[in-house]
């Protein structure tokens, strides 16, 4: 099969494709056959890869509640309230901000929507959650979730384990889904940073949920799988999933309040949480590099990004920063220095602008840094 007049980057091809894959890209010739397929002028482009995806969330997320249009909480109950359920099971919405409102949560604003089923509203962030009080009985945080039904990092993470643990063949199905949602968009791999097991990926394989490649990255709790199996970054799990990273969660994140800060956020006395301590840390990338595991540290506050260039420093070895949001100008050259790569979310740049110039003030003159990474040769 050929496809005939493409454009790629201004000049006109013909791409030739045998059983599926790309086998040639030549000059376009003018020329047409049957069965040939004319991209009539078309930009194409190579396969995306989304580098940071959780896609068990992602996947049931595609059937929750979109809460990214409340901007109060009145607007949130109205959004729960209307949003399709079978009677039984939890409400759940995600996209919450609440950092803007001028009406803070309320345990009691989310009973209005029910009193006799959870209702879980996930922020976009996913480092907090807001519950009402029928959640907070059944998932046992009442003395935690207090008057305002919040619960921040670990805490919210257990909740949403609790809310991702379904039957298993729904998941692949959600999954199977999502790939098919993705691919539809250009996206041909993704690197999953879903806190889930290799059995789960192995489970999918012998399913044949395979649409697009996929590296199935591990926390702390589950990385001795992959010692165990001997993999190492980059490795085939097999079919088209292959061994990705540690991920480890340093800090928290802006809108959460709990993005680990040199100093504290405007307003307020607190500058964040470090989630994982420094000798943790340290012994977790040192553990995995010996293992040939590259390790990915989430960071977003300025302090917690210079925590975690301080580790790889120290340990010797390059990796990943998830996120990378906001980072003093000389940490950037350091990451630079070490080889360091910035998996950045260019969209977060415009998702939190309004947050961040609220809690962080002048310090967003280096937030967000794509260009200062572009130009240190991060």
């Amino acid at each position: 099969m050929m496809i005939r007049n493409a454009l790629d980057h201004g000049v006109i091809i013909d791409i030739e494709v045998t059983n599926g894959v790309i086998a040639a890209i030549i000059p376009a010739t003018g020329g047409f056959h049957s069965g040939d397929f004319d991209a009539e002028g078309d930009e194409v482009l190579p396969g995306l890869w989304d580098e940071h995806v959780h896609i068990r969330s992602w996947a049931q997320m595609r059937a929750r509640a979109n809460l990214l249009p409340a901007d109060d909480s009145d607007a949130v109950v109205e959004i729960l309230r209307k949003h399709p359920t079978d009677g039984v099971e939890p409400i759940v919405g995600h996209g919450l901000r609440w950092a803007l409102w001028t009406n803070p949560p309320r345990m009691a604003a989310l009973d209005a929507v029910s009193t006799t089923r959870p209702v879980v509203a996930f922020s976009m962030d996913v480092h907090s959650v807001w519950i009402n009080s029928v959640a907070a009985r059944e998932f046992d945080v009442v003395d935690i979730a207090g008057e305002s039904g919040i619960l921040r990092e670990h805490d919210a993470f257990r909740i949403l384990s609790r809310m991702s643990d379904i039957d298993d063949d729904v998941m692949d199905t959600l999954i199977a889904e999502a790939f098919t949602a993705a691919k539809a968009q250009g996206i041909v791999g993704i690197t999953s940073f879903e806190m889930e097991s290799l059995t789960d990926w192995d489970r999918r394989i012998a399913k044949g949920i395979d649409l697009i490649k996929v590296r199935a990255s591990l926390y702390p709790e589950r990385i001795h799988e992959a010692f165990d199996r001997g993999l190492r970054t980059g490795d085939s799990v097999g079919g088209r999933v292959e061994m990705g990273f540690l991920k480890v969660i340093t800090d928290g994140s802006i809108n959460t309040r709990t993005a680990y800060m040199h100093a504290p956020y405007e307003g307020e006395a607190s500058a964040g949480v470090l989630n994982t301590e420094v000798p943790e840390l340290e012994r977790l990338v040192r553990e995995a590099t010996d293992h040939g595991v590259t390790a990915a540290l989430h960071a977003i506050g300025d302090k917690a990004n210079t925590v975690v260039i301080d580790t790889f420093e120290k340990v010797g070895v390059a990796g990943r920063i998830e996120h990378a949001q906001i980072v003093l100008p000389e940490d950037v050259r350091r990451m630079a220095q070490l080889g360091l790569t910035a998996s950045i979310q260019p969209a977060h740049a415009v998702d939190d602008r309004d947050v961040a110039e609220k809690l962080w003030g002048d310090r967003v003159s280096y937030a967000y840094p794509m260009k200062s990474f572009l130009d240190a040769g991060v």
